[in-house]
């Protein structure tokens, strides 16, 4: 990686939402925002353009994750990683659907964190 990335995180558990942030700038990242909601994130996201999003995929008990990632996909060009603690096939198959550019399996660690980045920014 040459240069830092802007990441928005959007994560309903503010525990995890730390230490997902510490780990971002561990790696070297800026966190340019977050939010624990669909409608915050998605006018987060269009405020801080970052170059990258990580979107949890059930927010507040309802899958508004797989909102956030259709909006990613129909109005930006803004790569997004699914993290979440689902691995079932039917939410595993509407993820799919809306074409993520990495999914994160819930507990992960710095070294899977650190790849899933790296690989979601190799389509650029």
């Amino acid at each position: 990686m040459t240069h830092p990335l802007k990441i928005y995180y959007i994560e309903d558990d503010e525990q995890l939402g730390t230490l997902l942030e510490n780990q971002l700038i561990e790696l070297g990242h800026h966190v340019c925002g977050h939010a624990d909601n669909a409608y915050d994130a998605m006018s987060g996201i269009k405020t801080d353009k970052p170059d990258l999003a990580l979107v949890d995929i059930e927010l507040h008990g309802r899958m508004e994750g797989l909102m956030i990632g259709d909006y990613l996909v129909s109005n930006t060009d803004i790569p997004f990683i699914y993290m979440t603690g689902h691995d079932e096939g039917t939410i595993l198959e509407q993820a799919r659907r809306t074409i993520p550019d990495g999914y994160l399996l819930k507990p992960f660690d710095h070294r899977q964190l650190k790849v899933a980045v790296e690989m979601a920014l190799r389509k650029g």
